[in-house]
């Protein structure tokens, strides 16, 4: 069954200051239903690198879970036009995030990134869970 190694990935991602207290947190779905969710404090991160954190940590839960093609969606513009290449990324520890990004992408048949607004149901979602584990730390 080809469908079961497709997955929809939403992300999103929260600082409290820039830098400051950050989290990010990732959804897995198929069907329009949420089968997998995760959120992590992160400590102090910029906003960019927890958006980056987010991706990171959603794509190495969908190598382990053997995933081959994924559809990821975040609401950081920046941050998918950087990884797609249609921004420079300037700062360097950025850059290692890209870098660690496109190293991931090597477990995967198929990879798309894409911006969603933040409105999107499952960015919301994903923003709650964000909001969640900063409020426990």
């Amino acid at each position: 069954m080809k469908d079961t190694k497709k997955v929809t990935i939403f992300t999103d991602a929260a600082a409290r200051g820039n830098p400051g207290k950050a989290a990010c947190a990732f959804v897995f779905v198929k069907n329009e239903s949420i089968f997998f969710s995760s959120s992590k404090f992160l400590g102090n991160r910029t906003n960019n690198e927890a958006e980056y954190e987010a991706i990171i940590n959603a794509l190495k839960e969908a190598c382990k879970q053997k995933f081959k093609q994924i559809k990821l969606y975040s609401d950081s513009e920046l941050v998918v036009k950087q990884i797609t290449g249609e921004y420079k990324v300037k700062q360097e520890h950025l850059k290692k995030k890209v870098e660690e990004v496109r190293k991931l992408n090597d477990c995967f048949e198929e990879i798309s990134f894409e911006n969603v607004p933040r409105e999107n149901e499952y960015i919301q979602i994903c923003d709650k869970m964000c909001n969640v584990v900063l409020d426990e730390n």
